[in-house]
């Protein structure tokens, strides 16, 4: 098989390739994008003058949030209707988190986690490390009446792993889209190519006759 046969097949390959790996970076992304969503809207939020009783089952890095915009469901006494808020800047916040002994749990100051999806906007504030699982009291105090804070796990939608991977894939397939035109392009030619040194030849062949000849001795013998 010639070079420019194998070409001409060669790029419907990268053309699927492109295709398969683009789908599968999206549906990653996607996916991703969900679950981020699905891990914001399930952070425990406290509003101002609260107490609140958080069950923690891993160990781990928490984060607490300040948010600017979201929704708070009914919770007791100190919110007692759903609402929504909104804030054109985050709200001073005083935040005390302590353990089933009544020991402080220690808040280090962390601002490098923000998440901004639909229905919630926050940043983080502070950051702690859960050693033990257990039953924790979070108080939250701010000059901000409707103030809000969030406790959870990084929110980060660019620390997701599905997303990453997904949004990773992608560039790849856009990638191998590329490379995919150039060879279409180069396969093009290729045809050609091959058109040309596969098209029939007519080869033409003359033939000349001279329909004169010497006179025979019979014939010449036959005239005496």
């Amino acid at each position: 098989m010639s070079d420019d046969a194998t070409k001409i097949r060669s790029v419907k390959w990268w053309w699927i390739s492109a295709i398969v790996v683009f789908i599968v970076g999206m549906t990653l992304a996607l996916i991703g994008v969900q679950r981020d969503q699905e891990l914001i809207a399930d952070l425990v939020r406290t509003p101002t003058g609260c107490v609140s009783t958080v069950d923690i089952s891993a160990t781990g890095r928490y984060y607490v949030y300040v948010e600017t915009k979201g929704t708070i469901n009914e919770i007791g006494p100190c919110n007692n209707d759903a609402r929504n808020f909104e804030f054109d800047m985050p709200p001073e916040v005083t935040v005390t988190l302590t353990d089933a002994g009544g020991d402080v749990v220690e808040l280090r100051p962390d601002d490098s986690v923000e998440y901004d999806v639909p229905d919630f906007v926050g940043e983080s504030v502070a950051t702690l490390v859960i050693a033990e699982p257990g039953t924790f009291t979070l108080v939250m105090q701010s000059p901000q009446a409707d103030a809000v804070v969030a406790l959870g796990r990084n929110a980060s939608m660019m620390d997701g792993a599905l997303l990453v991977s997904g949004a990773s894939l992608v560039l790849i397939a856009l990638a191998l889209l590329i490379l995919a035109i150039i060879t279409t392009r180069s396969s093009r030619r290729a045809r050609q190519r091959v058109i040309a040194n596969t098209r029939p030849e007519v080869y033409v062949v003359y033939e000349s006759r001279d329909m004169w000849a010497p006179p025979r001795p019979e014939d010449r013998a036959g005239r005496s």
